[in-house]
């Protein structure tokens, strides 16, 4: 299975917001809507295809270090990573992470390394992450909504 990742442009943002997870994974991810919202200059909404069908939405943070102190300058982060409810546990998620890398190493040449936080209670993102290639530093962000959080990042490599 190979999924394509590839930078949202204003008119897909529609598309994107008819992504939706179950209402239990809300608090973890929030909506495409509200993520879609709080887009700025530094923010960059990125869309996961399967075909020529839209899966999968994430944004990557070009200031993420900006927020989080564990991070080194420069560094990207991921947040609001979600595949579709109707198309979850087909591996796409895994497959998204995998592909994460190596495609933000070529569309962010600068950056040598990608961090993001997952919810402790969230099991399922978390193997989703680790098979797709993110270690998990062994820190715990303890400034989330919904609790504790996870930190793990993915060295960057074409």
């Amino acid at each position: 299975m190979v999924v394509v990742l590839k930078r949202l442009t204003y008119d897909l943002y529609e598309s994107a917001t008819s992504l939706l997870v179950a209402p239990e994974q809300l608090k973890f991810t929030g909506t495409v809507a509200d993520a879609l919202a709080g887009i700025d200059e530094a923010c960059h909404p990125h869309g996961i295809w399967l075909d020529r069908s839209m899966v999968g939405f994430f944004i990557v943070d070009t200031q993420f270090d900006r927020e989080f102190d564990f991070c080194e300058a420069g560094s990207l982060g991921i947040r609001t990573f979600l595949i579709d409810g109707q198309r979850q546990g087909q591996g796409l998620g895994k497959a998204a992470a995998k592909a994460v890398g190596p495609y933000l190493a070529e569309a962010y040449p600068a950056s040598t390394v990608v961090w993001l936080t997952v919810n402790c209670r969230n099991l399922a993102a978390y193997r989703c992450y680790e098979q797709g290639g993110f270690t998990d530093t062994g820190d715990l962000y303890l400034g989330g909504a919904a609790g504790p959080q996870h930190v793990m990042r993915q060295l960057l490599t074409q």
